[in-house]
C-alpha cells in the first residue's frame, strides 16, 4: 500500500505544478483586473459572472463522456479496445462541441440580456461558448492523459496553454485595449492550440471503431452523472448568481475575488489529487488492500489540505492586499476563511464518492447534487438579505458539508471503507479555529502580525500532534522524510529516485 501512496503523492506533486502554473496565470492577472484603468468593481463582477456561466456551459457539453470513457478504459471487455473506445468518445464530443456552437452563439444576445439586462456583452459571450466548446474536446483528450498516467504529458502542455493564454490576454488588454473581449478571445486561441499541439498524440491513440450499442450504454452510464455534474456546476455557480440577482455586481466583484483565493487550494491540492487517483481509484477497485488504501488517501490529502487552508486564511488580508490594486476589494477577506473551510468537504466529496462509482450507483450522485443544489439556492436566498457575501459564503460552505455527508453515508452502504473518522473530526475542529483567529489579528502592527500568523501556520502540525493525530509508523515516515530531504547535496539523487517509485497491483 506504501508504494501505491507515493505513486499517488508523486503524480499529485506533477499535476500540481500544471495547476500551480493554472493559479499562478489567474493571480497575475488579479491585479490587472482590479486595476480601474482597465476595468471597473462591476466589470470584475461580470468577469465572475461568466467565468461561472462557462463552467456550467462546459458540464453541459461534456455529458460525462469523459467519466464513462473512463469507466469502459479500465472494463475487462474493452481493455484491449481502449484507441477505439476513445475514438467513440472523442468524435461524439467533437459532434457536441460543434452543434452548440450552432445552437447557442445565434442565442448571445438572449444569454447577455438574461444575465447583465443588456446586449452590450454579446461577442463576449459568442467567444465563451467557441472556447467552452473547445474546452470539453481538450478535457477527452486530457482524460486520456490522466489513464495513460502521463502526468508530465499533461502538466508540459497545459503549462504551454497557459503561457499562451497569459501572453495573449496580456496584449490584448494592454496594446489592444479590447477589455472583457481580449480575455476570452484569448482563451478560445489557447483552447485551440492545446487542440493542436496533441493532435499526434490523440491520432496515436485512436482507432476508427464505432458501436451504437457500445455508446448508449455509455451515456446510460453517464446520463445520471451528466445531471449530477449539471447540478454541481449550478451548485459551484448558485453563489454568484444569487449575489447577480439579489444584490448588485459590487457584491459579486468582492465575492469572486475571495472565492479566486481560495480556489487556489482546489484548483493546486484537491484537482491535483484527483488527477493523480483517478486511476490508481479504478485500478485498485478489486485490489486486496483497496479499502485501507482508500481510507489512508482521504487522511492524508485532509491533512494537507487543512494545513494549506489554514495559511491561507491566516494569511487573507495580506494576499487580498497584494493581489488586488484597489482598496475597494479589501473587505474580500473577511469571507475567505470561509470559502477555504469549504474546500476541506469537496475533497472529502472526491473521495468518498468513489463508493458510489465502484457500485455503479451514479443515479444515486445525481439525486445527491440535485439536493445539494436546492438547500444552496434555499440557504443563500435566507442569508444574503441579511448578511451578503458573507451570507453566500457560509451558505456555500454549508451546502459542500452537506455534499460530502451525502456521499459519504450512501457509499459507505454500497461500499464501505474504514475511515479514520477522528482524525478527519480533529483536522475540521483546530482548522477552523486557527482559520478564523486570523480575523482577530488584522489590527496589529505589521511586524508583529506577520510574525504571529507564521507561528500559527508553523505551529499547526505540531498541535495536531497534541491530539494523538499521527501513528506511530507515520512519524517515523515524517522523519525519514525530513532525514532524506533535508541534505540538499543529496537533492538531484532524490529527485532521480522519484521515478523509481513503482505502484503495486
Amino acid at each position: 500500500m506504501l508504494g501505491s501512496i507515493k505513486v499517488t503523492a508523486k503524480d499529485s506533486i506533477i499535476y500540481g505544478f500544471g495547476n500551480i502554473a493554472v493559479k499562478i496565470v489567474g493571480l497575475v492577472l488579479i491585479p490587472l483586473y482590479t486595476d480601474k484603468k482597465y476595468f471597473s468593481v462591476e466589470e470584475f463582477g461580470i468577469i465572475g459572472m461568466l467565468d461561472i456561466s462557462g463552467l456550467l456551459l462546459t458540464a453541459l457539453l461534456t455529458f460525462s463522456l469523459p467519466q464513462a470513457f473512463t469507466r469502459w478504459f479500465w472494463d475487462k471487455e474493452y481493455r484491449d479496445n481502449q484507441k477505439g473506445i476513445f475514438f467513440l468518445t472523442l468524435i461524439s464530443q467533437v459532434v457536441v462541441a460543434t452543434a452548440s456552437c450552432l445552437v447557442f452563439i445565434p442565442l448571445s444576445d438572449t444569454f447577455s440580456k438574461i444575465l447583465f439586462s443588456t446586449t452590450d456583452w454579446s461577442k463576449v459571450i459568442t467567444l465563451l461558448i467557441l472556447s467552452s466548446s473547445i474546452q470539453v474536446i481538450n478535457n477527452q483528450i486530457s482524460t486520456l492523459m490522466r489513464l495513460k498516467s502521463k502526468s508530465v504529458l499533461y502538466s508540459v502542455t497545459n503549462i504551454i496553454k497557459l503561457v499562451i493564454v497569459l501572453t495573449l490576454t496580456l496584449y490584448f488588454i494592454l496594446s489592444k485595449k479590447m477589455g472583457l473581449e481580449g480575455i476570452y478571445l484569448a482563451q478560445v486561441i489557447g483552447n485551440i492550440f492545446f487542440v493542436l499541439i496533441l493532435t499526434v498524440y490523440t491520432i496515436r491513440n485512436c482507432s476508427i471503431y464505432f458501436d451504437i450499442h457500445v455508446l448508449k450504454e455509455m451515456n446510460v452510464y453517464g446520463f445520471p452523472l451528466f445531471l449530477g455534474g449539471v447540478a454541481a456546476a449550478l451548485l459551484g455557480a448558485i453563489d454568484r448568481i444569487s449575489l447577480n440577482s439579489m444584490s448588485m455586481l459590487r457584491s459579486v466583484a468582492l465575492y469572486t475575488l475571495a472565492f479566486k483565493v481560495a480556489s487556489v487550494i482546489k484548483l493546486v491540492i484537491v484537482d491535483s489529487i484527483k488527477l493523480a487517483i483517478l486511476p490508481s481509484f479504478l485500478k485498485k477497485m478489486d485490489a486486496e488492500n483497496n479499502r485501507q488504501y482508500y481510507s489512508k488517501i482521504l487522511t492524508y490529502t485532509s491533512f494537507v489540505i487543512m494545513s494549506a487552508i489554514v495559511a491561507v486564511s491566516i494569511f487573507s488580508l495580506e494576499i487580498i492586499k497584494v493581489i488586488s490594486t484597489s482598496k475597494d476589494f479589501w473587505g474580500a477577506m473577511v469571507i475567505v476563511p470561509i470559502l477555504s473551510l469549504s474546500v476541506f468537504f469537496v475533497n472529502m466529496k472526491e473521495i468518498t464518492v468513489y463508493g458510489l462509482h465502484i457500485a455503479k450507483k451514479t443515479r444515486i450522485i445525481g439525486y445527491i447534487v440535485l439536493v445539494s443544489t436546492a438547500l444552496s439556492l434555499l440557504l443563500n436566498i435566507l442569508l444574503i438579505p441579511r448578511w451578503d457575501i458573507t451570507g453566500v459564503a457560509i451558505a456555500t460552505l454549508l451546502s459542500q458539508a452537506f455534499y460530502w455527508f451525502a456521499c459519504f453515508w450512501f457509499s459507505q452502504k454500497v461500499f464501505y471503507v474504514p475511515y479514520e473518522l477522528r482524525k478527519i473530526l480533529i483536522l475540521v475542529i483546530t482548522g477552523a479555529i486557527f482559520s478564523f483567529s486570523s480575523l482577530l489579528l488584522n489590527d496589529l502592527d505589521l511586524l508583529l502580525r506577520l510574525v504571529t500568523k507564521t507561528f500559527m501556520v508553523i505551529l499547526f502540525p505540531f498541535i495536531l500532534y497534541i491530539f494523538h493525530f499521527y501513528d506511530r509508523v507515520e512519524l517515523d515516515a515524517i522523519k525519514g522524510f525530513v532525514v532524506k530531504w533535508i541534505k540538499i547535496r543529496n537533492l538531484r539523487n532524490n529527485l532521480k529516485s522519484l521515478k523509481d517509485i513503482k505502484d503495486e497491483d
